[in-house]
């Protein structure tokens, strides 16, 4: 995997340091989801001059997940403004926590070779807080060290566990936030996961519903090189969820404050998606 041609340049540490200053330090909820989904979508294309763009990074379906809480802290799309106030905090604090170690990574990438990235981010201290992340970012590097052929899976794989990773991490950050945005319990809980959806370029999918055939694969439910997993280690963590990959039928997440059934909804859905060109488009361009 090698740099992308044709995409922006790695802006630098101060430079993310002084974006991340100006987001959090923003008090209109609703500019500063722009902020946020405007700062996802750079940091998304920077990624990608190290880790390509054949396969979406965490950082570009992270864009999407913002502009689609812009809209519920906008009070768009729900019959009342169930919990706005904790989706924006919710969303600044989940790019507050995440997007320094993406900066962090970039770093460490700028200060060694592909084949050294691994050990650096094995021995960084800031990827080391938390090991998780850094299991998900020994994984991109892992995926970068892999030089194959479009169709190979193995760099697909490694990103897709990655992403994974990353997206677990970030949703046990969210619980606290899921819990107090939408009401919890029995019949209520279930009918507020009715609203939940997730705003791409293809469309609104509903969360409730198992994860769809995508477009972009014109039939196909996965892309060629995630047809099969064969990583015991995405196996194994798939599972953890109580979920399996052959299928998507039980990927519908009917209570969405349900941590489990929300990571086998991102699960399948970073699986089928994660080749879509279609989510390198700026997310201005699907307002």
């Amino acid at each position: 995997m090698n740099p992308q041609s044709g995409l922006p340049r790695w802006s630098g540490a101060g430079a993310w340091a002084m974006r991340m200053r100006l987001i959090e330090g923003e008090a209109d909820p609703v500019v500063r989801n722009a902020l946020i989904t405007s700062a996802y979508d750079d940091l998304s294309r920077e990624t990608a001059t190290l880790l390509g763009d054949i396969d979406a990074n965490w950082l570009t379906f992270g864009k999407w997940a913002s502009f689609t809480a812009g809209r519920f802290i906008r009070g768009e799309g729900a019959p009342v403004r169930w919990g706005a106030g904790k989706v924006a905090e919710g969303n600044v604090a989940i790019i507050a926590d995440i997007a320094p170690q993406f900066v962090r990574f970039l770093e460490l990438a700028d200060a060694g070779s592909d084949e050294e990235l691994s050990a650096l981010v094995a021995s960084d201290e800031l990827l080391g807080r938390n090991a998780t992340t850094l299991e998900a970012f020994a994984s991109y590097a892992e995926a970068l060290s892999i030089d194959n052929d479009v169709d190979d899976p193995a760099s697909a794989q490694a990103m897709l566990r990655g992403n994974l990773l990353v997206a677990h991490h970030e949703q046990s950050l969210a619980d606290d936030f899921v819990d107090d945005a939408m009401p919890l319990g029995g019949l209520f809980g279930v009918i507020t996961t009715r609203f939940v959806t997730l705003e791409i370029p293809e469309g609104s999918l509903d969360l409730s519903h198992p994860v769809p055939l995508p477009r972009y694969l014109h039939g196909e439910q996965w892309p060629r090189a995630l047809s099969e997993i064969s990583d015991a280690r995405l196996n194994a963590l798939v599972r953890s969820y109580g979920h399996e990959w052959a299928t998507t039928d039980g990927s519908a997440a009917t209570t969405w404050e349900v941590f489990d059934e929300r990571m086998g909804y991102i699960a399948q859905f970073f699986r089928a998606y994660q080749r879509d060109p279609s989510l390198r488009m700026p997310v201005a361009a699907a307002s």
